[in-house]
């Protein structure tokens, strides 16, 4: 089912206006945001941010590194160089890293083979290019948006996020950054653990949750698509149930609209409903048993911590094993759902959540089966 974000996106005047106030200062020349997925950040980038840009006389350049977060140092500069090109001119073609010949003499096999000065350094220096020719590109500012820009610390190569750092300092005031991550764990080894941090100078400006206006907007929405008016405190009370997650309220809205209700909570019901019948479940059924009671742990909100014996002793008597649990295979097993986008970690060390707060929503119902 599609969402309401694409036909009535909610602004964020107010936010445009920090980023503006903050890279327009000369204190700073980039900002860095994290929030989960599915909180709006995209959409904010897109709807609000670049538009803005273009109306203060800046030039935006928006890359999403989700798109291709498989080779995303790669992508990144396949995309700056897009960016730096003029209009009309074809790519130059990229020369392969090794060339191979083979010949004969006197029955003898002869092989030759050359490998370019290194493809690393080489990608380093079309990054560095890149990065100059887009900010030399005309006299306007240029704001360079990099959405998850957490997948370059899946990289193999430190050199290339430090020759990032490298040309993004060199270029300042011209080139401005906005950096936006849904991995806070990635994030943090990113910009603070490596050995040339990025943002040692940078704002970090957190994506404000939504709150009771954008409850008001889709109420009037809903009004409009159906001549029927809903409860905006029980609407906000389902908002609160969701984790104040703006893509799952506009799912709701549209299964209140097709299923010809105004109350909220059947919206709920229908779109758990859904959620669970569409991936839920069969996710949920491919998870390991000590996966299901951690997940389950966190989403009933239990006090007591993941790493301590006493929920060690209780994942023992859950699984019903000969082998004694402990922390360290709990540890195994998070260090898995993190990897696997599942659990995020919250800053503080040991604390964990649910990544999909849908999951979450779905799991703290308890609807999901066990087995």
């Amino acid at each position: 089912m599609n969402t309401l974000a694409d036909i009535h996106y909610f602004p964020r005047g107010d936010l445009v206006h920090t980023v503006h106030q903050a890279l327009g200062s000369g204190l700073t020349h980039a900002i860095t945001m994290f929030a989960a997925r599915r909180m709006g950040k995209t959409l904010f980038v897109r709807n609000d941010l670049v538009p803005a840009a273009e109306a203060w006389g800046w030039r935006a350049c928006y890359i999403d590194l989700w798109v291709r977060r498989d080779h995303p140092e790669v992508a990144l500069v396949e995309e700056l160089e897009a960016a730096a090109r003029p209009k009309g001119l074809l790519s130059k073609a990229i020369k392969p890293d090794k060339v191979t010949a083979k010949t004969a003499y006197a029955g003898s096999g002869v092989h030759a083979e050359w490998t370019k000065t290194g493809a690393q350094a080489d990608l380093q220096g079309r990054l560095r290019t890149a990065m100059q020719n887009l900010a030399q590109a005309s006299n306007k500012p240029v704001l360079l948006i990099l959405d998850e820009f957490q997948t370059l610390a899946a990289g193999m190569h430190e050199d290339f996020v430090a020759c990032f750092r490298a040309s993004m300092l060199e270029l300042q005031p011209k080139l401005k950054l906005f950096f936006t991550g849904s991995s806070r764990d990635a994030l943090n080894e990113m910009f603070r653990k490596r050995r040339a941090p990025l943002f040692d100078a940078a704002l970090s400006l957190p994506l404000p949750q939504l709150g009771n206006d954008f409850v008001a907007n889709r109420a009037h929405i809903f009004a409009q698509m159906t001549g029927r008016k809903v409860d905006q405190v029980e609407l906000a009370s389902v908002f609160e149930r969701i984790a104040r997650v703006p893509l799952y309220l506009n799912q709701i809205i549209l299964h209140m609209v097709v299923g010809i209700t105004s109350d909220p909570w059947d919206g709920l019901r229908r779109w758990q409903h859904e959620i669970g019948e569409t991936g839920l479940r069969e996710q949920w059924l491919r998870l390991k048993p000590i996966d299901r009671i951690i997940l389950q742990h966190l989403a009933t909100h239990q006090p007591e911590s993941l790493f301590s014996t006493d929920f060690s002793a209780m994942v023992t008597d859950r699984l019903e094993e000969k082998n004694a649990c402990n922390p360290q295979r709990v540890q195994t097993a998070v260090n898995r759902l993190v990897k696997n986008l599942v659990l995020a970690p919250k800053g503080e060390k040991g604390e964990y959540e649910i990544e999909d707060r849908a999951l979450a929503t779905y799991l703290a119902r308890g609807s999901i089966p066990a087995h």
